[in-house]
């Protein structure tokens, strides 16, 4: 009978998909697959804080975990989630050890935080650290859909470059009224947060001049999400008026 009681559970929970959002702690959204780039290795600069948010009725349990290194051995990466800060990892190491980071229904987390030291890796740029958030059961096992992002560091980033991850499109001014004015070079996604997270816009980007509406958005600050067909992201904030 406990057999097919455990069985039961976790099919139940294999069900669910997982349920949080990431953002960076100034509330920007990330996206799955985001790159996040620096181009230094001084704290203030190069220091990456993230919050996650449980949009489940239920509580939670979060890992996080180091899927791939490019040019770099991990030893000078930081990696903080839950009680511990860690220094340095490498490929499928598992944040925390020996517990999980649980999240209430509607909570944030803020605990995860990265910070690279290394300046050289192997000589080779662009410096990559690979990580995944994901869900799991009371078993420890893996549920539901992980979200994962890069830490990027590339000192041969201008500052103009490291402000403007998504190469390819201008906005024309962050002030808007009625419209979006935007430049495109590369084909791509658009979405608009508001400042809690909510998506109120998405859309579609082709080559060329474009203006996106956005005339029944009332007056305030938002995030505009770029993502191109790599599945590089850039976020801008603009101001509706």
């Amino acid at each position: 009978m406990k057999k097919y009681f455990i069985i039961a559970l976790l099919l139940f929970e294999v069900s669910l998909n997982a349920q949080f959002t990431v953002a960076k702690s100034d509330n920007t959204p990330l996206t799955n697959g985001h790159i996040l780039s620096f181009n230094s290795i001084v704290y203030a600069q190069a220091a990456l804080a993230l919050k996650i948010t449980n949009t489940n009725a239920n509580t939670i349990n979060l890992k996080l975990k180091c899927t791939a290194l490019t040019n770099t051995d991990g030893s000078l990466m930081e990696v903080c989630f839950g009680p511990d800060c860690y220094s340095g990892t490498i490929v499928n190491q598992v944040f925390p050890t020996s517990t999980v980071v649980s999240v209430g229904s509607g909570q944030v987390n803020s605990t995860a935080h990265f910070t690279n030291g290394d300046a050289v890796g192997n000589g080779n740029f662009p410096m990559d650290y690979t990580f995944k958030i994901y869900q799991v059961n009371g078993l420890g096992s893996e549920i539901g859909t992980p979200f994962t992002f890069t830490y990027r560091y590339n000192p041969n980033l201008s500052n103009a470059e490291v402000s403007q991850q998504f190469k390819g499109v201008l906005i024309k001014s962050t002030l808007v009224t009625s419209t979006l004015e935007l430049e495109v070079q590369n084909q791509g996604t658009i979405k608009i947060y508001d400042l809690n997270g909510k998506q109120v816009y998405s859309g579609s980007l082709n080559q060329g001049n474009q203006l996106v509406d956005v005339s029944n958005l009332s007056s305030n600050l938002y995030i505009v999400n770029f993502t191109n067909n790599e599945g590089i992201s850039f976020s801008q904030k603009i101001l509706k008026k």
